[in-house]
């Protein structure tokens, strides 16, 4: 994902990546033992990101002004696009060579491209769409690594354990402010309208994904060429690795490759689909607390 790569049948314990040979930098090494889920590292940024809902919820939010929206989100983009091109930096100045298994164009990474596109968009139903996309498939990318953050723990760098963090806290924040902002979640008459935004937006980036993949394979990677042993694995789809995703993996075994590819997309259709009735469950039950209603908001876009 953006602020990590994990790629099908390697043991990602540090040192390990493909083509990736770690330097004697122990300056830069992480002084205790690795950080688990919900250890004291982990619990901490848990804090830090509810407390960054919070502000840019309640500082920024509230407004419901659209160029408050481009604003905040083009300005998230440009932090990851930042720590993202230091992560760069460093992985590359480490091994001796571009490491192209964790190019940023992973389920977790796309969001910055949509962020720091956004602006570039005067139509308002197309923002709206992207809008869709961050708010949807983007905090569920950060809610999966917030939630289980073990995967990303497999490096002794202390400057990338906390680019993780700062990357999935991020696309939490992205996610949960524009809900609060664009009135999402809000009336179940718009559910299939917000969640097919962002499907759109989602399809496209990993048909994207899945060319780049194939033409690279043929072109460099399934080569003798590619002598550093070098993966391109965009989105994790392709039908020449094994899929990581435990239900996908088993799919992708039983099924022609086309018909995976859809319920690649499938799957993480019903994933936003589920979070988008969580948030609006909250939202009722919010609302029932406080005996408001009606739950919709005026700013919330057809």
């Amino acid at each position: 994902m953006g602020g990590f790569s994990l790629l099908p049948l390697t043991d990602f314990t540090a040192g390990s990546f493909p083509g990736f040979t770690m330097a004697p930098a122990t300056g830069w090494l992480w002084p205790w033992d690795r950080p688990g889920n919900y250890g004291w590292y982990h619990v901490c940024w848990l804090v830090i990101m509810v407390l960054a809902c919070l502000f840019f919820c309640l500082r920024f939010a509230r407004r419901h002004e659209e160029r408050t929206d481009v604003r905040v989100i083009f300005g998230i983009g440009v932090f990851l696009f930042v720590i993202e091109l230091y992560k760069q930096v460093f992985y590359t100045v480490d091994a001796g060579h571009y490491q192209w298994y964790a190019f940023p164009f992973q389920f977790c990474s796309v969001p910055m491209f949509v962020a720091l596109l956004l602006p570039l968009f005067k139509s308002e139903r197309v923002r709206e769409i992207l809008y869709r996309f961050l708010a949807f498939f983007g905090l569920l990318a950060g809610i999966a690594v917030m939630a289980y953050p073990d995967s990303c723990f497999h490096t002794d760098y202390v400057t990338i354990l906390i680019h993780t963090m700062l990357w999935h806290v991020s696309l939490v924040v992205m996610g949960v402010y524009l809900i609060v902002s664009r009135g999402y979640c809000s009336d179940p008459k718009r559910m299939l309208r917000e969640i097919g935004g962002g499907t759109l937006v989602f399809s496209v980036a990993v048909t994207l994904a899945l060319a780049a993949n194939l033409i690279g394979y043929k072109l460099y990677f399934g080569t003798e060429l590619n002598r550093t042993g070098e993966i391109l694995f965009l989105m994790y789809i392709s039908p020449y690795y094994e899929n990581p995703f435990p239900i996908l993996g088993t799919i992708k075994e039983q099924v022609p490759f086309p018909v995976f590819f859809l319920a690649y997309l499938a799957a993480f259709a019903v994933g936003v689909t589920v979070l988008w009735l969580a948030v609006f469950g909250i939202r009722r039950l919010t609302a029932s607390v406080r005996k408001r209603e009606p739950l919709s908001s005026p700013t919330a876009k057809p």
